[in-house]
């Protein structure tokens, strides 16, 4: 970016003395002109923006509570704050809710495992009873089968072993249920106390995050809103999470500037140029920085407004702490380049394009057209570096018919 210009407000300043003080007027043909001459000349970029911090405490929600949270109410922004205020209140509702929950599920937990140790009691009750039972019907079964075969018929001798089996195969299964009754008990009760740490570790989690309902100043100092990625900032409704910026304190005197510059205007801008800005609060007295940063492409300061700005940052030379307050809204020029003793135009003078520029020379008749070299361009000022001589009078636009 090689060229320069003034505000659009100062270059109609310009034009204006320019013809009061060169006899700027009408040619033959009716169209108005304008007589050159050398003049030192200064290029301007204007701006706007703000005075920010350069080094800062971040306040912000713990990295570790993986949980989002709504914002109710935060102090005001710039206000002055203590270690241990009180600066941003969340909504618990939902969370009280939910813990409230966790709690209940880590209650049913201890009744489910009561309530183990019972069914675990009562099934051990129960095997013994029918071990009892089986035993005394073998018993039974086993008395008949010594009896007299002439007192009984063959199909009540085949019934009565076939009880035996059915006995011996029914005590086995009552053996494996009283030898498995532990380890089946064990079972149910680890599922329902890794169901029950489940719920537990939610339980502690809620607890923490109830602990951050309200977010408390780790230091003195002025609390500044912190800023969202789209430039916004943060305020009442938002919803952040785990290590998201609520906001900051700025240490006392390390600040810069942030300025912005529309797209259309945003002609020569480059790191080290001096810029000179008035706060709005003591717009009297005028400071100086240097510009430190250029962003690389333009971009809108608010999603809602399509408009876009190249942002620069600035170093402030002198930095006054007690005026020069972090969020100080100001107004600044940028000092994109000069000329000294050379031939600045207006653009609307110059045609064509950089190898192939040219204006239209009034030297009494009808404008000429005459092909000139331009150097230093912007939008609104073209510096002629060959082809005007001073006391040449151009017009101040195409002859009708031309280009």
């Amino acid at each position: 970016m090689t060229a320069f210009h003034f505000s659009r407000a100062t270059l109609a300043v310009a034009l204006t003395a320019a013809c009061l003080a060169t006899a700027c007027g009408p040619a033959a043909s009716g169209v108005p002109v304008l007589e050159v001459e050398r003049q030192s000349t200064e290029f301007i970029v204007a701006a706007e923006g703000e005075v920010i911090a350069s080094e800062a405490l971040p306040i912000a929600l713990p990295s570790d509570i993986r949980m989002e949270f709504n914002v109710v109410w935060m102090a005001p922004e710039f206000s002055e704050v203590k270690k241990g205020d009180v600066i941003a209140r969340f909504d618990d509702v939902q969370i009280q809710l939910d813990r409230e929950a966790s709690a209940l599920n880590v209650a049913k937990s201890e009744f489910k495992l009561a309530g183990t140790e019972r069914t675990g009691e009562l099934e051990a009750t129960r095997i013994d009873h029918e071990s009892d039972r089986v035993d005394g019907e073998r018993e039974i079964s086993e008395a008949f089968e010594g009896a007299n075969e002439r007192l009984f018929s063959r199909n009540e001798l085949i019934d009565i072993l076939a009880d035996i089996d059915y006995l011996d195969a029914e005590s086995s299964f009552l053996d494996w249920q009283f030898e498995t009754l532990d380890q089946r008990t064990q079972a149910e009760q680890n599922l329902i106390l890794a169901e029950r740490q489940g719920e537990l570790s939610k339980l502690e989690k809620q607890e923490s995050a109830l602990s951050l309902m309200e977010l408390k100043s780790p230091a003195d100092g002025t609390f500044v809103y912190a800023r969202t990625g789209w430039g916004g900032k943060m305020r009442k409704g938002r919803t952040v999470h785990a290590g998201m910026p609520i906001g900051m304190l700025p240490v006392r005197g390390k600040v810069r500037l942030r300025l912005f510059v529309p797209e259309s205007d945003a002609v020569g801008l480059a790191p080290g140029q001096p810029v000179r800005f008035r706060l709005d609060s003591a717009a009297e007295r005028e400071h100086v920085a240097t510009v430190a940063t250029v962003s690389p492409v333009a971009s809108p300061r608010d999603r809602r407004d399509p408009q876009k700005f190249f942002r620069v940052e600035a170093e402030i030379e002198d930095v006054d702490p007690e005026l020069m307050r972090v969020g100080s809204r100001l107004r600044a020029e940028i000092v994109t380049g000069s000329i000294e003793n050379g031939i600045v135009v207006p653009s609307q003078v110059v045609f064509g394009e950089n190898q192939a520029a040219f204006v239209y020379r009034v030297t009494g008749g009808d404008p000429e057209r005459l092909d000139v070299k331009v150097g230093q361009r912007s939008p609104d000022l073209v510096e002629i570096v060959d082809g005007l001589e001073p006391g040449d009078r151009v017009s101040l636009a195409a002859p009708a018919g031309d280009s």
